[in-house]
């Protein structure tokens, strides 16, 4: 049968089981107000924003593989999101700077919807084969560094999803079978109607911080015999997947419908922004590029000092993807550099993340510490293009921002709402349906 025209076939559950949970669950559900569920991602604290951006499942890449992009194809920038048994495909891009003609595995692994292992077999959540090869690729025109461009395509003839939910893409060094680095992407089933909406809270933290909290209805479909058991709502903001928060247990709050929302200490931050990165010219600008150094291998930009508090260039925290896809693009060398407050110790461990290494932290982001300048002072391999980035303080236990920018009209947020269904035959979080809302 052709990946495109497959049916959903789901069974029905013994009744009597089913109710069985149904009253333990209400019994449950009636002794308090609705919280998370033990799966959900933690709540972020009022301290600061703890969570990773990207999920701690994801592999960053080695530093000879750069530019990885996962979309739909034709939708730079828009979220790896697939519509189950449809003809939409993603596509993963990336540039191999290793100089060698080498092949590259992949492989879809099948996760719960909190990323935890899917119960599922790849037999169960895959058409076709288990792993697929990248076929496609061609040289770049540039020789400094002179790099291949990877693409992939999927669903296709040879591996397709068959379940919704969420996935990570893997990409394997064949030869020595590594794992190489992992990209995150959900299927969907477009069942039901999720409405969304956000409310602005003010003067609810003692730091000031305006925040948003998201409501949300759902008219689920008639396969949904126990909705306040079986489905589940999640929330993500600008495509930061490692941040996604889970709505309260949902309420039946009329016929074929259930409400969901966020509590209030696990609401937003409504003013995050990003500083802009514009290095489609190479050329020293004097605003952002202070010095080009093209005779350096590869070429150098030395980019103005940021200021932890300050940023003239405030960006919301999502863009349009950036990222040159013509052989011609160069790579350059970036050299950022950051003053501090007090509050940022010289043995501290910061980090420049951004949509040119996919938010991901890794020893080759790492920022030092210069005593002669008084700065923090870090490099990254990044292709001509438009990028957002940040600075974060990294421990053991969190991930904080230097700093959210405040603002008195915050800048445009983009939330997406995910709902989960628990199926009850085969034990796994299947995605119905992905809608997003834009704040103004």
């Amino acid at each position: 049968m052709n990946w495109k025209d497959r049916p959903i076939l789901y069974s029905k559950a013994p009744i009597l089981f089913r109710l069985l949970l149904f009253f333990i669950w209400g019994g449950l559900a009636g002794c308090a107000v609705p919280q998370s569920s033990s799966e959900a991602p933690q709540a972020v604290p009022e301290a600061g924003l703890r969570q990773p951006f990207s999920l701690a499942e994801q592999q960053p890449p080695p530093p000879d593989i750069q530019s990885v992009r996962l979309h739909p194809v034709g939708s730079p920038g828009a979220p790896p999101i697939l519509l189950l048994n449809t003809s939409e495909q993603l596509i993963l891009t990336f540039d191999d700077l290793s100089r060698q003609n080498r092949q590259f595995r992949v492989e879809m692994v099948h996760y719960s919807r909190s990323w935890h292992p899917s119960p599922l077999s790849p037999s169960a959540y895959l058409d076709g084969f288990s792993y697929s090869y990248i076929q496609e690729s061609n040289q770049s025109f540039s020789r400094n560094p002179p790099y291949r461009r990877l693409e992939y395509r999927f669903p296709n003839e040879r591996m397709a999803p068959s379940a919704s939910g969420n996935y990570l893409l893997r990409v394997y060094d064949h030869q020595g079978n590594n794992l190489l680095f992992s990209m995150p992407f959900f299927v969907t089933e477009k069942e039901g109607d999720l409405q969304m909406r956000v409310e602005t809270l003010f003067a609810q933290r003692t730091d000031g911080q305006v925040l948003h909290q998201l409501f949300s209805t759902y008219r689920y479909p008639g396969f949904v015999e126990f909705p306040r058991f079986d489905l589940s709502i999640q929330y993500v903001q600008n495509q930061f997947w490692g941040r996604s928060r889970a709505a309260g247990a949902p309420s039946t709050s009329a016929p074929g419908q259930v409400s969901g929302y966020l509590m209030q200490d696990e609401a937003f931050p409504a003013n995050y922004a990003s500083r802009l990165l514009d290095i489609r010219s190479f050329e020293a600008d004097g605003r952002q590029i202070m010095e080009y150094r093209p005779d350096e291998h590869p070429p150098a930009l030395l980019l103005r000092k940021d200021l932890q508090y300050l940023d003239s260039r405030a960006y919301p925290a999502s863009t349009p993807d950036p990222t040159a896809t013509d052989r011609n693009a160069r790579y350059a060398r970036v050299h950022f550099s950051l003053e501090t407050a007090d509050s940022v110790s010289p043995d501290d461990d910061l980090y420049v993340v951004g949509d040119f290494n996919n938010w991901m932290i890794s020893p080759d982001n790492a920022m030092r510490y210069d005593a002669s300048t008084g700065l923090w002072k870090g490099t990254a391999l990044i292709k001509q293009g438009v990028y957002t980035y940040k600075y974060i303080r990294a421990t053991r236990q969190m991930v904080e921002d230097l700093a959210p920018i405040r603002r008195l009209s915050p800048p445009r947020q983009t939330y997406r709402g995910f709902v989960y269904f628990k199926d009850p035959d085969r034990n796994f979080d299947r995605l119905l349906t992905v809608e997003k809302i834009i704040t103004q």
